[in-house]
């Protein structure tokens, strides 16, 4: 007997020979994959209590996103004008009225909601960015606290920065330091990373200590590079060298760090990035919304750097985000032929578990690994085949249509509902802190207002 048996008309595996198997099945036996197959030959070789999906389905890994602040659901639809300039946008919005005014609680409830809603749509690992430097030490306990209840696998790390002070740094660089020691083992649900800002916002000394202490307990670094122009002239001015040269040049670079955003990286730095194997997460959507432009990850993905996919914090629904990354580079590049459907598919699965440093766990169907996957449907005009199953998946895939997620082996969405926690309480909670966020900063909740 085995735990669970999960069929679908199509099983895409994202394995190492990408297979896609029509009528397919995943035997699970504590919490690993333990066989992938026919459906026929599963069903033969396996018994289980629970068999779930069908031929109307498709299965395939659970989505990960490799690059997330789940704090940043407070952000979406706050009532304020964006700055023209990325760094305005920062030091006037983002510092003041988001990072700066988060507490212990506000990270839970926001961690918790947001976790919620990104399970709910497929996806089961989050490697989150937390930044909330007065809520320091401890903070990181908060999030995992929440991702642990809903039952989302989480990379969790928080970002240190010297923006505040060196003294706030130091804090932020220990609250990565106490977690990777507490929470780095071979079978938790949560992981740490160290973390830091940008160059701009810590000094070289800063960077090497966080590498050496990278090295030393065998965890990677997640950070951001070049969202905006304003990083590569304040490099350029300080330094005299552009960002991942400077990177480079101080030692920082290896094939654990992992480098968010990357919109501004010229030629020159993509090459440096493949030669160190840097990962990098796009996030094409908050790029957009925030007028920074939009990565060269066709030239990346060309020179073989393996490039994931990230929300950001503000886009719940990674089907969403894989439609984007699929069809703006055609755009922007006036070529459709860039970026095919089963890369895109690659990038928000496999490529996602690679930049975590988790590939050996989980990202692909394999017998062995960790059974992170998702059971859905498409609305289909027309019959859904082993050619057209992956553009499909581009052009109508959607969160909303998630039946069944599974992570760890463990059934967290069942018929399009969220077993570990009561939905309508999370959001409810979510939005008090949302209320409560709003009137901190001083910011009207209109009459004229949906309310909860």
């Amino acid at each position: 007997m085995v735990d669970l048996i999960v069929k679908g008309g199509f099983v895409i595996t994202v394995d190492k020979n990408r297979r896609i198997i029509y009528k397919g099945a995943v035997a699970i036996e504590d919490g690993r994959i333990i066989a992938v197959d026919k459906s026929e030959r599963i069903l033969k070789e396996y018994k289980a209590e629970t068999v779930i999906g069908g031929d109307d389905k498709i299965v395939m890994p659970g989505l990960i996103c490799a690059h997330c602040h789940t704090h940043g659901r407070v952000a979406i639809g706050m009532p304020v004008e964006l700055p023209v300039e990325f760094y305005d946008i920062l030091s006037k919005w983002w510092w003041p009225m988001i990072e700066d005014q988060l507490t212990k609680d506000d990270v839970y409830v926001l961690s918790r909601a947001s976790c919620t809603e990104m399970v709910k749509r497929g996806i089961t690992c989050i490697g989150d960015v937390m930044e909330a430097p007065n809520a320091l030490p401890g903070v990181l306990e908060s999030e995992a606290k929440a991702f642990l209840e809903v039952g989302v696998r989480g990379v969790l790390a928080f970002e240190a920065t010297e923006r505040i002070s060196k003294e706030n740094g130091e804090l932020g660089i220990q609250e990565n330091l106490n977690f990777v020691r507490k929470w780095n083992k071979p079978e938790s649900l949560v992981k740490g990373l160290f973390c830091v800002h940008t160059v701009f916002s810590c000094s070289p000394e800063m960077l090497m200590k966080v590498r050496d202490l990278a090295n030393k307990h065998k965890a990677g670094i997640h950070l951001h590079v070049e969202e905006s122009v304003y990083e590569v002239n304040y490099c350029k001015r300080t330094y005299g060298k552009l960002p991942v040269e400077h990177l480079r040049d101080i030692g920082f670079l290896g094939p654990d760090v992992l480098a968010a955003q990357c919109v501004q990286t010229s030629d020159q730095e993509i090459k440096i990035l493949k030669e160190y194997d840097v990962k990098v997460a796009h996030n094409p959507q908050s790029n957009m919304e925030c007028g920074v432009g939009i990565a060269p990850v066709v030239k990346m993905l060309n020179e073989g750097i393996t490039v994931s996919l990230g929300t950001d914090g503000l886009f719940p629904d990674m089907f969403e985000t894989m439609r984007t990354t699929y069809l703006v580079h055609k755009g922007h590049l006036r070529d459709p032929t860039v970026l095919p459907a089963e890369t895109v598919i690659e990038m928000a699965t496999i490529n996602g578990a690679k930049s975590l440093g988790i590939e050996n766990e989980t990202g692909s169907i394999e017998s062995g690994k960790r059974a992170d996957l998702i059971v859905f449907s498409i609305p289909s005009p027309g019959p859904i085949t082993m050619d057209n199953l992956c553009s499909l998946v581009m052009y109508l895939g959607s969160g909303e249509y998630v039946d069944t997620v599974i992570v760890d082996g463990k059934i967290v969405v069942e018929k399009g509902i969220v077993k570990t926690v009561n939905e309508e309480e999370v959001r409810k909670k979510a939005f008090e802190t949302y209320i409560d966020m709003l009137r901190r900063n001083k910011l009207e909740v209109k009459e004229e207002s949906i309310l909860f």
